[in-house]
């Protein structure tokens, strides 16, 4: 009988294989690949809150949480147009994370 967390998990992969914008591999904050090919969700120009009331246009990178094992929050990208840091999440729903990122 399969879990609902499997059946999470494969919703998930088909909405990253259907909505995911290109694979990305997942480096660890000294550059060593901690993972190969991950489907990612890019969005441009995202409005982030910068201390008050000014905003700031960003980056975000949208993944499958259960895919960055080990987990390094300071952690980077590299994907077609080069390495993405990780800046900070922008939303975690347990099974997908969303981070901020900047080259």
């Amino acid at each position: 009988m399969t879990g609902f967390g499997e059946l999470v998990d494969d919703l998930d992969d088909q909405v990253m294989a259907s909505l995911s914008d290109e694979l990305a591999d997942y480096l660890s904050r000294e550059g060593e690949v901690l993972a190969l090919k991950v489907p990612v969700i890019v969005e441009h120009d995202v409005a982030r809150e910068d201390r008050g009331d000014a905003f700031t246009l960003v980056r975000t990178v949208c993944v499958q949480k259960r895919l960055l094992t080990p987990y390094d929050r300071k952690g980077a990208f590299r994907m077609v147009d080069g390495d993405w840091q990780i800046d900070g999440v922008h939303s975690d729903d347990g099974s997908l994370i969303t981070f901020y990122v900047v080259p």
